[in-house]
């Protein structure tokens, strides 16, 4: 499912934990239908659904998946598809988490210099699926790691509740034409053909909007624009057309348009990307479309992103 493997590594911040007491109450994730008991000096996240200690750049970050457990499940299960994601695996055991079905894996990686140590909670049935990602520095580990590991473990998960796809958010972007909001993966919208979701034609326009989840320095903010367009999961053999500068609800930053090749069929494919620069973080918008409907779907792209606004 290609556009599941486009969030599936994406979405996973690289934070730390704050020095936790006991467990509070269990408390609802804003914009997901997880609850669970957050370490104390924990709060929402205003960039993800979970709860952070900014201070600290410790988080617990909520993701829902639109594809079924073992398929998900299956991609931290594999060390050297961890590898490959700068994830190196230290540990994995099967559980269970709300009657369901349940992974807990243990992970490190690098981030600007700083060693991470991650717990990743996956869970979930044949049609959904989980991924509850709470990292700290290892340096803090024999204060953290067993704290946090038993906060996610108390998640559970109302399937049955009715969630906006947009609670949380703090930015609004209109749907245009064909393209309509079709699901909410993490901090992400992902528009489609009429919202059907998830589509597996690759003619089918695409669109993702959404902010990062880590804060960082971003040196030259062209090149690493340029540098993320690259990193579109499902396409191979890039080429970048153009590279514009813009500016969207005040914010500066880079209009690209890319092509390439679907991994999977081998389909000549278009790549459109905005990414908007806000101090220590940035604003992500990226479309996917097959080369053959490029005409009738770039200037929808190109429409859409320019309605993007930040809720002040």
């Amino acid at each position: 499912m290609s556009i599941i493997r486009l969030f599936l590594f994406g979405l996973l911040a690289l934070t730390s934990l704050s020095q936790a007491q006991e467990p509070q109450k269990q408390v609802a994730a804003v914009g997901t239908k997880v609850s669970l008991k957050p370490p104390d000096g924990f709060t929402p996240s205003s960039q993800f659904p979970g709860y952070w200690d900014e201070s600290l750049g410790s988080s617990i970050m909520i993701t829902e998946f639109p594809a079924p457990f073992a398929e998900v499940s299956g991609g931290f299960s594999n060390p050297s598809a961890l590898t490959k994601r700068g994830m190196s695996l230290l540990s994995k055991q099967d559980v269970k988490v709300a009657s369901q079905s349940g992974l807990l894996v243990q992970v490190k990686q690098s981030f600007s210099g700083t060693e991470y140590l991650k717990w990743l909670l996956i869970f979930g049935d044949e049609k959904e699926t989980v991924l509850i990602a709470a990292a700290f520095p290892m340096m803090l580990e024999d204060e953290l790691s067993e704290k946090l590991k038993t906060s996610i473990l108390t998640a559970t998960w109302d399937r049955k509740k009715e969630v906006s796809p947009t609670e949380g958010l703090n930015f609004t972007v209109n749907q245009l034409g064909e393209l309509k909001l079709a699901k909410r993966i993490g901090n992400m919208l992902a528009f489609t053909r009429n919202g059907i979701f998830p589509s597996e034609d690759v003619d089918e326009p695409f669109l993702v909007v959404g902010q990062s989840v880590t804060k960082m320095k971003i040196g030259n903010p062209e090149e690493f624009a340029k540098a993320r367009v690259l990193q579109t999961a499902t396409i191979a053999d890039f080429e970048i057309e153009q590279v514009s500068k813009i500016t969207i609800d005040d914010l500066a930053g880079y209009e690209i348009v890319a092509k390439g090749k679907d991994k999977g069929s081998g389909q000549p494919m278009v790549i459109y990307q905005v990414i908007l620069f806000e101090e220590l973080s940035y604003v992500l918008m990226q479309g996917l479309i097959s080369d053959r409907k490029r005409h009738s779907n770039l200037e929808v792209f190109k429409e859409m992103v320019r309605t993007f606004k930040r809720k002040r």
